[in-house]
C-alpha cells in the first residue's frame, strides 16, 4: 500500500508540474505556496503539513508520506532553492522552514518597494512612457505579493511624481470631474509625449529646410565673390595682369 501510494504521489506531481510555476526565491511564495499546497491536497499528502501525526496512522506510513510531500514540495523549487532544504524529510519542518525564509524576504522587499512608490520622482531626461512604465512596474510588483491601491490613490501618486511643467494638466483631468483614474491620467501623458515629439518633429524638419536654402545660397555667393576672369588680378581686381606680376602686390 505504501508503494503504491509513493507511485502514485509521483504520477500526479508529472502531471501538474507544468501548472505550478518553479519557485526561484523571487516571485510570489504566498501564490506558489498555495499552488503547492493544492497539489499536496489532491494527493492526499496535506496531512503531512501538520506537525502530528494522526492517532489511528502507523509509524512507518507517516513517514512515507511526509518523504512524498517532501518530494513534491522540492519538486517545484528551483535547482539553487532546492539545495538548501534537500535533506528536510519532515513535510512540517520544510514548510516551516520555506514560510520562515521567503515570507520574511517577501515582507521586507514589500516595505522597500513601498519606499521607493511613495518616493518615486520623475527623472530629468527620460521620456514620460519611461517614466509611467516604471511607475507601472514598481505598482505591479507590489500588487504580487498582496499589496492593494486605490485606482484614484495610484492616478494622484502619479501625478505627484511629476516636475511643475505638468501642473496644467492636473487641472485639465479634473475639470467637471470628482475622482480621478490612473488610465486617464496615463492616456493624458501618453497623448503630451507624442504631440510633443511631433512638434519638435516639424520643427527640426523646418530648421533643416531653412539650413539647407541658406547653404545653398552661400555657395552661391561665394562662387560669384571668387570667380575671376581669365587675365583679372586675384589681388587688385584689375585686368590684365596675374597677382605674381600686380605692381601693388609687390608693395
Amino acid at each position: 500500500m505504501i508503494a503504491s501510494s509513493s507511485f502514485w504521489a509521483r504520477t500526479v506531481v508529472r502531471d501538474m508540474r507544468s501548472k505550478v510555476e518553479t519557485f526561484d526565491g523571487t516571485g510570489h511564495f504566498g501564490m506558489w505556496q498555495s499552488e503547492v499546497l493544492n497539489v499536496l491536497f489532491r494527493q492526499g499528502l496535506d496531512m503531512a503539513i501538520e506537525e502530528i501525526k494522526p492517532r489511528h496512522m502507523e509509524e512507518t506510513y507517516w513517514k512515507s508520506i511526509n518523504r512524498s510531500a517532501c518530494f513534491t514540495i522540492r519538486t517545484f523549487l528551483s535547482k539553487e532553492q532546492r539545495f538548501a532544504f534537500s535533506k528536510e524529510t519532515s513535510a512540517h519542518k520544510l514548510w516551516t522552514a520555506l514560510e520562515e525564509t521567503y515570507l520574511k524576504k517577501m515582507r521586507q522587499n514589500k516595505f522597500h518597494m513601498k519606499r521607493r512608490l511613495f518616493r518615486f520622482t520623475y527623472v530629468s531626461g527620460t521620456t514620460i512612457n519611461e517614466h509611467v512604465t516604471s511607475f507601472n512596474k514598481l505598482v505591479t510588483d507590489l500588487m504580487s505579493i498582496d499589496e492593494t491601491f486605490k485606482d484614484e490613490d495610484l492616478a494622484v501618486m502619479l501625478l505627484g511624481s511629476l516636475p511643475e511643467e505638468f501642473e496644467f494638466l492636473e487641472t485639465i483631468l479634473l475639470h467637471g470631474k470628482e475622482v480621478i483614474s490612473l488610465s486617464e491620467v496615463c492616456d493624458a501623458l501618453y497623448d503630451y509625449e507624442l504631440r510633443k515629439k511631433d512638434k519638435q518633429e516639424n520643427s527640426n524638419g523646418a530648421v533643416r529646410g531653412l539650413s539647407q536654402s541658406l547653404s545653398k545660397g552661400e555657395e552661391g555667393r561665394s562662387e560669384s565673390k571668387y570667380l575671376l576672369n581669365k587675365d583679372e588680378c586675384a589681388f587688385c581686381h584689375e585686368m590684365g595682369h596675374w597677382k605674381k606680376d600686380c605692381s601693388k602686390f609687390k608693395k
